[in-house]
């Protein structure tokens, strides 16, 4: 299985390469943003890839989910049950299971409490999110051992960092105590996340924890799983021989 992962900054090499090799993706399978870019900038790559696409908000809502609807749209929704969770040809993940052949993919927006603004979760409002998601993965798995079927390996995409892994101490860039617990109890393949800046951490924002390997997306970055070994590149030099 072939990811192509994106946050935080619109990548102009990334862009120019799949306008001239746009064939290089054709076994691409999906699409991750993991928040905190500009709508024209993920129609772009959903449009020119024509791949799934699943993503979480960053902690500026710059997809404008709610906000720019059209109020016969939101009238639509409110009569009709509409799901809002697909934005942009895709879905948003945010406390939410999808899967995806052999694999679960769960979701959680947003960064630490840091000033009023939106997208934003305490410790204890994160908490309560993460409880939900954890209760749908275990029904999955429920449901796969009945119907005798491989359980499925996890995939998390959140804007926020794990604490104590890849995050700072300042409040906004602070990492959540409930997804490490999350990533102790349900030992998940890969956890993607974005929010913070390299900064010259490059070398430092790749880290295999226990069972699971947590990128920083920052950027972008290509990633292979074949057979639960993954492969991972952000140099779009590099990309033709990957």
């Amino acid at each position: 299985m072939k990811i192509l992962a994106v946050s935080d900054k619109e990548d102009t090499k990334l862009q120019d390469f799949i306008l001239k090799k746009s064939a290089a993706f054709k076994d691409l399978d999906f699409i991750i943003s993991c928040g905190d870019l500009a709508k024209n900038y993920l129609e772009f790559l959903v449009d020119s890839l024509q791949k799934e696409f699943f993503f979480v908000e960053g902690n500026h809502p710059l997809l404008n989910r709610y906000e720019n609807k059209h109020y016969l749209d939101k009238l639509v929704t409110k009569v009709y049950g509409k799901d809002e969770h697909f934005v942009l040809g895709g879905v948003n993940l945010h406390s939410r299971l999808e899967i995806y052949g052999d694999y679960i993919l769960v979701g959680f927006e947003g960064s630490m409490k840091y000033n009023p603004g939106k997208f934003q979760f305490s410790e204890k409002e994160m908490t309560a999110v993460v409880k939900r998601v954890e209760k749908k993965i275990r029904i999955q798995n429920m449901l796969d051992f009945v119907l005798r079927r491989k359980k499925k390996k996890i995939i998390v995409v959140s804007h926020a960092p794990i604490a104590g892994i890849h995050d700072k101490e300042d409040l906004c860039h602070r990492g959540f105590k409930s997804f490490r617990r999350f990533l102790k109890k349900f030992k998940p393949l890969i956890w993607f996340h974005g929010h913070v800046h390299y900064e010259g951490q490059m070398n430092d924002q790749i880290s295999k924890i226990d069972d699971t390997l947590v990128v920083n997306v920052y950027g972008f970055h290509i990633v292979n799983i074949v057979n639960d070994k993954i492969e991972v590149i952000s140099n779009i030099k590099n990309f033709s021989s990957f």
